[in-house]
């Protein structure tokens, strides 16, 4: 009787001794479940967010524009544009806190769209003056606006029609010009201004129109730079 009292015993501390195993096993098997599988997912869903903000951050930079706008402005500076909001250079000027009042915007496109990476210039009215011979000479500011300013607002003598003041006698005569005053057309290099030269020691020019017999001066060239000659 004894003896079988002290194996029931021993049977029953081999059961608690199995239970208790178990459940160890179980709490590991649940605190691993429970914490570091959520951590992984924690880890995993934390750099897919950074990956996105990156990703998304990326796009933001690639929507905006960065234009530069220095001289006679109340804050010079570097500005940042959407693209949708297709900004043009008076909105750069409003931006910039406005003209100052000794600005002189006369050789500016103010309408042109701005692009990435553009340079703005505001001159003021001496800056422009001293450039010039007569405040009234317009071709003349948008040559040194374009060409030695290299101003991307300036107004294209090429591609806009531009209405002046000149009289007459400011035309270049093509029969009489030096070749300075030859390369002062738009379009007209030192090249062509020799072949005009060459040209009219031969024959001289009857009518504006006969310039186009100069080798190197075609239609386009011609449409650009005959209200700005005679004969």
């Amino acid at each position: 009787m004894d003896y079988y009292k002290l194996k029931v015993l021993n049977n029953k501390r081999k059961i608690l001794v199995a239970f208790t195993i178990l459940l160890i096993i179980s709490g590991i098997l649940f605190y691993y479940f429970a914490y570091y599988k959520d951590s992984d997912e924690h880890v995993f869903f934390s750099e897919s967010s950074k990956k996105e903000e990156q990703e998304e951050d990326t796009i933001i930079l690639g929507e905006t524009i960065m234009v530069d706008i220095k001289g006679f402005v109340e804050k010079p500076g570097v500005y940042t544009f959407k693209i949708e909001d297709d900004a043009r250079v008076n909105d750069l000027i409003l931006k910039a806190g406005g003209l100052k009042k000794e600005a002189d915007t006369s050789i500016l496109n103010l309408s042109k769209k701005l692009e990435d990476e553009m340079t703005i210039v505001i001159y003021s009215r001496q800056e422009v003056n001293d450039y010039v011979n007569s405040k009234n000479e317009l071709q003349n500011k948008l040559e040194i606006c374009e060409l030695k300013l290299k101003n991307n607002a300036c107004i294209s003598k090429t591609n806009e029609n531009v209405e002046t003041n000149d009289t007459n006698h400011n035309l270049v005569d093509i029969n009489k010009a030096s070749k300075d005053e030859l390369m002062s057309l738009p379009g007209i290099g030192e090249a062509k201004a020799k072949a005009i030269i060459d040209y009219r020691n031969e024959k001289s020019f009857k009518n504006i129109d006969d310039i186009k017999n100069v080798d190197g001066i075609g239609d386009n060239l011609f449409e650009s730079i005959k209200e700005y000659i005679k004969i």
